[in-house]
């Protein structure tokens, strides 16, 4: 570890960390700027609205596989190597959606950028915590949640209203900015993250302590999935959902940012469970507001739900590192990326899909709390088995 990482101070101080966190900014731009803006796009091409969102049903589908073997990579190339083919692959196809519209054209360019968007995430994920000295690695991880949650607020919404506003050539030049965030690459450490594995056995011993956070996860985003897509079709007239989803984003953003802090001096035996019951409380206040036309309760709702899925990501991402060793942590980083992307992704789709049979958004929401608290419920007793971190008054401690 450098001198550097290792002197008391902001990690903003380290030169690696803001390199990456550049990077990784960038690479999430691209991505959520085209997210929304995608399936509007295809339609305005002349595509049947039954297909648009497969567009970016493939984008994420091709995340998910790649997330799951990027492990390897990790240990055979550097990081910087691996962010800088990522942010490649992200914004050079971006403009190219301007010229190809058939819908095959928009699948191809979507998965090249869903390899890109797969790279840039995982190695971003680990390579920010393991430039920070390691007692500070939760609040690591928060600067790396930063990085990802400021773009995916203000990009899903600003892409959409840009194509819906006839202005989806600006959207595709946007989706470029990755490459120029390339001059920023210089300081990104040229060895790679990961050691090899080593024993028999190997990767039943890493995967099987990753499940647990990876299947809270995984539910925690299905229900964020789930509250983004459903609100705007519940309620279409007037600012409410967008209001709402704008306090669940903020909301969400500062507690994935600063939730590290905390992990680092007091652990997760008292975040994880408290986390767990405001997320679940937050969903039902949402449902009822939701239901009885209570802007109120659907904004304190959001806002409730929105800390739980902040937080509950940096929390499980520093669970899955300490869970593995560390030569390990690129799969840990792998599982708990896949289990997001693949979360958010269900999440739209199945609790989507309810809210428009007669369970509607109400009794689709109630379905994800519970999902909510029966999953994490099962994820209490590894947390709760984990010791708070000893109190240090020295800061160079590594």
């Amino acid at each position: 570890m450098s001198v550097a990482a290792t002197r008391p101070g902001s990690l903003w101080a380290i030169e690696e960390i803001r390199a990456v966190f550049v990077l990784c900014f960038a690479g999430l731009t691209s991505f959520s700027i085209t997210l929304a803006a995608l399936p509007a796009w295809a339609a305005q091409q002349g595509h049947a609205d039954t297909v648009v969102g497969t567009v970016t049903g493939v984008m994420l589908g091709v995340t998910v596989l790649v997330q799951l073997g990027s492990a390897t990579l990790m240990r055979r190339y550097s990081t910087r190597t691996l962010l800088i083919v990522g942010c490649l692959l992200l914004g050079l196809p971006s403009p190219l959606y301007l010229l190809g519209t058939d819908l095959w054209a928009l699948y191809a360019i979507s998965a090249v950028r869903g390899v890109g968007f797969a790279l840039v995430t995982v190695v971003g994920a680990l390579a920010i915590p393991r430039a920070a000295p390691a007692h500070r690695r939760g609040e690591a991880i928060g600067i790396f949640g930063l990085a990802a949650a400021v773009p995916m607020m203000l990009g899903i919404a600003g892409g959409a209203a840009l194509t819906l506003g006839g202005s989806f050539p600006v959207v595709a030049t946007l989706g470029f900015v990755p490459v120029v965030a390339l001059v920023a690459a210089h300081p990104v450490s040229r060895t790679p993250l990961g050691g090899p594995v080593s024993g028999s056995g190997s990767w039943r011993r890493v995967l099987l302590p990753l499940l647990i956070p990876a299947a809270v996860l995984l539910t925690v985003t299905a229900a964020g999935g789930g509250l983004v897509t459903i609100l705007p079709l519940q309620l279409p007239a007037g600012a409410t959902a967008g209001t709402a989803l704008l306090v669940y984003g903020a909301v969400g953003m500062v507690a994935r940012w600063r939730i590290g802090h905390l992990t680092d001096r007091i652990g997760h035996r008292g975040l994880y469970p408290l986390l767990l019951v405001v997320g679940v409380a937050g969903l039902i206040l949402t449902a009822h507001g939701l239901a009885e036309g209570t802007v109120a309760t659907l904004m304190v709702g959001a806002a409730l739900f929105g800390l739980t899925y902040g937080g509950m990501q940096t929390v499980l991402l520093d669970l899955s590192y300490k869970a593995v060793p560390e030569a390990d942590a690129p799969t840990a980083s792998a599982v708990w990326n896949a289990a997001f992307d693949g979360g958010t992704a269900a999440g739209a789709s199945v609790l989507g899909f309810a809210a428009g049979t007669a369970w509607s958004g109400d009794g689709a929401l109630l379905a994800g709390a519970a999902a909510v608290a029966v999953v994490g419920i099962m994820g209490l007793a590894p947390v709760l088995a984990r010791r708070a971190p000893a109190r240090t008054d020295r800061e160079d401690t590594p």
